[in-house]
């Protein structure tokens, strides 16, 4: 059904029930187990910047590892790639560049109050995606799409 899935995986409960859901339909799709690492858009000095994508890098190298450990597992075709910038825009950017027909995405229930200041990435991704985007839950039993 789909041919090229991106995973949008940060390690979260969210995102790992969206690792789930991503194993059981991706078939014979390729997936890209996708992070992103946010960098600071007020830096004073390119050192902040290098620092904030070296602490990224370490944060989500095992988790994208792992991720793709579980996929390749469980016979799906996967790699991971890490990118620096505004989540969303990040996310729909990849799924472009690789004409990905599925975004897969994981959320976390947030407040109405830390949603509006911190932003909704998912909520961006199915805005601005050119293809169908799963929403994953955590608390969900079934992904909402």
């Amino acid at each position: 059904m789909f041919s090229k899935i991106v995973l949008a995986y940060d390690g979260s409960e969210g995102a790992k029930l969206a690792l789930e859901h991503t194993g059981r339909l991706a078939g014979g799709a390729q997936v890209l187990v996708l992070a992103v690492g946010r960098i600071p858009e007020y830096a004073e000095t390119v050192s902040e910047v290098e620092e904030a994508k070296e602490q990224a890098g370490r944060h989500y190298q095992s988790a994208l590892e792992e991720a793709v450990a579980t996929l390749r597992k469980a016979g799906v075709s996967a790699e991971a790639h890490l990118d620096y910038g505004k989540v969303g825009d990040t996310i729909v950017r990849h799924a472009e560049e690789i004409g990905a027909d599925l975004i897969v995405v994981g959320t976390n229930p947030h407040t109405a109050l830390k949603r509006r200041v911190l932003g909704a990435s998912a909520d961006k991704v199915v805005d601005h995606a050119h293809c169908s985007v799963l929403v994953v839950r955590a608390g969900d039993t079934e992904p909402k799409v």
